[in-house]
């Protein structure tokens, strides 16, 4: 995880010097900078509040963050209120050449509660997002993210690393729908190669990675034991451009999903087909759909029998929208497949929606609600877990600091049982944040 993250950055230094001496007589790839995120296997990324950003810039500064939650544990019974801070400095450097580019973020601090003193603890966030022309029409790109933080701390209000966090897209990213306030870590790496075959045109591989961990003996009041494991996921796709407009992709896909404890794995194969159209430059719609076949092994004393199906075929489908302009800006989705269980014992076969919007007022104030929902069904035994979240937060920005305020409702159940937890969240935050521009 941290080793690999280490690497990339070497690689990014190293071949700086290389991109500035050696620039491509064209510039490369002109093509694909229309190709609409999800078809690129990106995450889409938010216009900044206050665009100041130069294409070669460092930033850096404090977040301070205050929250009070009134089920500390998200627990069903014996519910515990909390005040917590989180107080995290953060550095940023963007880097752009026609060969050469990438952006990197780390941010290090500390979370303090004030009643749950176990939830103490020293807080990592880091992302690397590197896109390298080996040739004119040759394309390497890199990518990684860490986490070490609480559940407490993630999503609506954390303040963590965003910006470079945006190389896996909606469709290769983690399951990331159970609500648990508990402390873990995450890293999802990223190598991708792809080649322009003509204007309208190019083809690639990609291979990610995710790795999540929880403390040993991990339990969570409602969920019980919580398992870490790993994701392993290898595609192979072709991007076709039919118009100024209009996209279409197809994918082959090939994925396991491993526990960290012997506990079995899943494997998965699909076909995915995918159609964008970009309604205006800055709004576009994705659909993409296709089989999957997951074949899973487990041990037999935790399969219940009837309700295990070690060989299924299911579709693997979603939709995607996407809208950032001046005076908005706004994403929405919904995905159906087999994914990782992010904590449950086995792979899951999830539904998962979430939107979100921002309305902005000039450049220094936006406000805008949030919504998430997601029902996971384990594969090999339990019950559904059925999870939302409401949020509404806002954010004015004046000169070189940002004030932030938000409110969060997340409830979590499992289907077809009592057993239901729910909490209510609300923050504010400040922070200063300094740019400067570089290699000039």
């Amino acid at each position: 995880m941290k080793s690999l993250f280490s690497f990339i950055l070497i690689v990014a230094s190293a071949v700086a010097a290389v991109s500035q001496q050696s620039e491509p007589s064209q510039s490369p790839g002109t093509e694909w900078d229309t190709t609409p995120a999800p078809l690129a296997g990106q995450g889409v990324r938010r216009r900044p509040l206050d665009e100041r950003a130069v294409s070669n810039y460092v930033t850096g500064g404090i977040g301070i963050t205050q929250m009070y939650t009134d089920n500390a544990e998200l627990s069903n019974s014996s519910q515990i209120s909390d005040l917590s801070y989180n107080i995290e400095p953060h550095i940023a450097l963007s880097h752009i050449t026609p060969r050469l580019s990438y952006d990197a973020a780390v941010a290090a601090g500390f979370v303090v509660n004030r009643k749950l003193d176990d939830r103490n603890q020293a807080t990592q966030n880091a992302a690397l997002e590197l896109s390298y022309h080996l040739s004119q029409f040759v394309v390497l790109r890199l990518s990684d993210s860490f986490q070490n933080t609480t559940g407490l701390w993630t999503g609506p209000g954390s303040g963590g690393v965003g910006s470079a966090s945006a190389g896996v897209g909606p469709i290769q990213q983690p399951n990331p729908s159970l609500l648990t306030y508990g402390r873990f870590r995450a890293n999802t790496a990223l190598v991708e190669l792809s080649g322009q075959f003509s204007a309208t045109s190019y083809a690639g591989i990609r291979g990610t990675q995710t790795h999540t961990w929880f403390p040993s003996g991990a339990t969570d009041p409602v969920l019980g034991p919580l398992y870490g494991g790993d994701t392993y996921s290898a595609e192979a796709f072709y991007n076709h451009r039919f118009s100024l407009r209009n996209w279409g992709r197809i994918t082959a896909r090939a994925q396991r999903f491993d526990l960290s404890q012997p506990l079995g794995h899943t494997d998965s194969g699909s076909v995915l087909f995918m159609y964008a159209v970009s309604i205006r430059p800055t709004t576009t719609l994705s659909f993409f759909g296709g089989p999957q076949l997951s074949v899973t092994s487990a041990p037999a004393e935790t399969t219940p029998g009837s309700g295990f199906q070690p060989r299924m075929w299911s579709p693997n489908a979603g939709v995607i929208f996407n809208a950032d302009t001046r005076t908005m800006s706004g994403t929405a989705s919904y995905t159906h497949g087999v994914s990782d269980g992010g904590g449950l014992f086995s792979a899951v076969t999830l539904d998962s929606a979430e939107a979100q919007i921002f309305r902005r007022f000039g450049r220094r104030f936006e406000i805008g609600p949030g919504f998430t929902f997601a029902e996971s069904t384990p594969i090999v035994s339990g019950e559904k877990v059925r999870t939302y979240s409401g949020s509404l937060q806002s954010t004015i920005r004046l000169r070189d600091c940002s004030f932030g305020a938000g409110y969060s409702h997340d409830n979590r159940s499992g289907v077809g049982s009592s057993t239901a937890a729910s909490s209510n969240r609300i923050w504010i935050s400040f922070s200063y944040d300094f740019i400067r521009p570089i290699g000039r």
